[in-house]
């Protein structure tokens, strides 16, 4: 049974419970504060374009969690992701970058790019930076040494509302199959807004697309 403490207490027990109360919160913003700050930078380094820092750093990890598969940066025309197998350093997949032209300032662009894989490795979204709707959301299914792609404008549709509209990667992965997404949109009256879901990849065939929130 919890313990009631008693306003007509003695002064010494009163102390006692106050101090008691205090240890408990320093203890409770100890072990909060490296939670809270982990959980900030995690959501962070998935923002896009990041709300912090610098808005050209990458995102993610490239390599994939069993360290079979990594996507790189070619910087030579057209500039291009490609997906190897890291064990022969086969291609399994290439992508052009929203800004194909090989220059300083497409190179940097090309470089902030995002790679985010589940758990298992089988699946990885490979987002380009969000620059005023730029860029694009890509979403690969790994199977049997081979890369399925399925770019984001397959699964979403621009609403007739909007005039430019762009998926991206916020915060990321939500359970082994489920990501979380948010559609940046741009009506044609000139407002800004943003609609979350989750898609489930369970069934790459059959995706589940849920709004969130």
């Amino acid at each position: 049974m919890d313990k009631f403490i008693s306003c007509t207490e003695d002064r010494g027990g009163n102390r006692g419970a106050v101090k008691n109360m205090r240890t408990k919160r320093s203890i409770y913003r100890v072990i909060a504060r490296p939670f809270m700050l982990g959980l900030l930078a995690a959501t962070a380094m998935a923002q896009n374009p990041p709300a912090t820092g610098d808005p050209y750093a990458s995102r993610g990890n490239p390599k994939s969690p069993d360290g079979k598969y990594e996507w790189v940066v070619r910087t030579t025309n057209p500039l291009r992701y490609e997906l190897l197998s890291v064990l022969d350093e086969k291609v399994l997949a290439t992508i052009n970058s929203y800004y194909p032209d090989a220059n300083s300032t497409n190179i940097q662009y090309a470089k902030a790019f995002g790679v985010f894989w589940n758990k298992a490795g089988t699946i990885v979204a490979l987002d380009e930076l969000n620059r005023r709707r730029a860029g694009r959301l890509y979403f690969f299914i790994l199977e049997s040494g081979a890369a399925r792609e399925m770019p984001s404008e397959d699964i979403f549709t621009t609403p007739p509302n909007a005039e430019e509209g762009r998926v991206v990667v916020d915060p990321g992965w939500v359970s082994g199959t489920k990501i979380r997404v948010r559609q940046a949109l741009k009506t044609k009256s000139g407002e800004f807004f943003s609609k979350y879901f989750t898609v489930d990849f369970a069934n790459p065939d059959d995706l589940k697309i849920q709004p969130v929130g």
